[in-house]
């Protein structure tokens, strides 16, 4: 298991809506949601979402880098600039999926994963099966998570490994 982390909302989301939360427990001690992405979860009116808010690994977290925040409040959506700013203050690795919030941190030199990263990851640990990997892409898919075909077939040949 690996140190915190710092999570936007949408692989959250994604990963309460499949049931497996433990794919994000699995990897991390503790996942710190920023109190902008905690908002945009309580939002939903999806009792599986509600539920990682109960999760003992989930813990709620509000950036004191206020400047940078307001700097990233224009061009990111309200919960990404939260995690990405305290991303920036923690120094811990950020789960974050958007095309151009996960560009911002790469360029602030962020570490980042996705919620590709994190299946990976699953299975490479022994967490998960390979065809488990491949379900689990299906589903989310299925659930309307937006990837290109060519990161997609970039995570199967990195199954293939």
């Amino acid at each position: 298991m690996s140190q915190a982390i710092i999570s936007d909302s949408s692989s959250l989301i994604m990963a309460a809506r499949l049931g497996r939360l433990d794919l994000l427990s699995n990897l991390f001690q503790q996942i710190h949601v920023p109190q902008r992405v905690r908002q945009e979860i309580m939002a939903k009116e999806d009792a599986a979402i509600h539920l990682l808010l109960e999760n003992p690994t989930f813990t709620v977290v509000a950036t004191t880098n206020h400047s940078l925040l307001a700097l990233l409040d224009g061009t990111l959506d309200y919960g990404e600039a939260e995690a990405v700013a305290l991303a920036q203050e923690k120094q811990w690795l950020l789960l974050i999926d958007e095309k151009k919030g996960r560009k911002i941190a790469k360029n602030m030199g962020l570490k980042i994963i996705g919620l590709l990263g994190v299946l990976l990851l699953n299975y490479r640990r022994g967490h998960i099966l390979k065809t488990e990997a491949i379900d689990l892409l299906a589903q989310l898919k299925q659930m309307g998570f937006r990837l290109s075909i060519t990161l997609e077939n970039d995570f199967l040949l990195q199954l293939q490994r």
